[in-house]
């Protein structure tokens, strides 16, 4: 039974796989939910292995731009939680919530009903900094004297507040140089499409004649194989590569949880070798 577990019954292999995923981001209370096994023992072997960060919730979390692009899409176009993108990134959810709390993205309750007192001349500056200039709750409160609470609760109240498929920040957009506002929604909805479209075909392919196809399962069961476009969907929206090309099944194939883990959206053949395969 799980309550008998120690630390002395952990496999070398076990011990790696706790490793790798506490290494990508999971939390050892979710490793120990996913493995079945004692959080207190999780913890312990990471200290024993020196990987442990004493409060790892608090320390920051790095994303590529590539990754951060990817969790605002979640969040703000397919309205996952901020719990079920954790799960896709093996992170916890701090990490994400402050991704999105930079970007002034994740959503909190809204007015409490308290009426907010501004001056007609506040009003319309605080509505030209917010949606034409773009700017956070923060910035426009150190531009206006007020705080950023204040700020927010007045959008709220007001409904000023842009929604769910609106909400990117100016941060997001400067990425994209030169590329205005509404350019940028384009090219998120542009890319919404085009997974859709992969993804379509893709399920449509013969997977079942892929080598590991019989070993397919979730991430942290031993031995378990996901799925994987080897130039992957990301990548080949940014190279305007056609939705056949990246979801047929010469460019598929099964690959260890582990692997896929650590690839996330890299590419293990080039754009070349992704052509000469078709």
């Amino acid at each position: 039974m799980e309550n008998q577990h120690t630390v002395n019954t952990y496999s070398d292999n076990e011990i790696n796989k706790i490793m790798l995923l506490y290494t990508s981001g999971m939390s050892f209370s979710r490793i120990g939910l996913t493995l079945n096994r004692k959080k207190r023992n999780i913890k312990k072997i990471l200290i024993e292995q020196g990987l442990y960060i004493e409060d790892r919730d608090n320390v920051k979390k790095e994303f590529s731009n590539v990754d951060i692009d990817e969790i605002i899409r979640l969040y703000c176009v397919e309205n996952l939680s901020t719990k079920k993108i954790g799960k896709m990134f093996n992170a916890s959810v701090n990490p994400i919530k402050r991704v999105l709390n930079v970007h002034n993205l994740l959503r909190k309750g809204y007015s409490d009903g308290v009426k907010i007192n501004l001056t007609d001349e506040q009003q319309e500056r605080i509505k030209e900094l917010y949606l034409n200039e773009y700017l956070t709750t923060k910035e426009i409160g150190c531009r206006v004297g007020l705080t950023e609470s204040f700020i927010s609760k007045y959008l709220n109240s007001s409904g000023y507040r842009r929604t769910k498929n609106e909400g990117a920040s100016i941060g997001l957009v400067k990425r994209f140089s030169g590329v205005g506002y509404d350019e940028y929604l384009k090219n998120l909805s542009e890319y919404k499409k085009y997974r859709r479209k992969v993804i379509s075909i893709t399920n449509k392919q013969p997977i079942h004649s892929l080598s590991n196809y019989d070993k397919r399962g979730m991430s942290g069961i031993d031995g378990a194989f996901h799925l994987d476009h080897k130039f992957s969907i990301n990548e080949g929206f940014k190279n305007k590569i056609r939705p056949e090309l990246i979801g047929n099944l010469n460019n598929l194939e099964f690959i260890s949880w582990e692997e896929n883990v650590m690839k996330r959206t890299k590419c293990s053949i080039t754009k070349e070798e992704l052509i000469k395969n078709k």
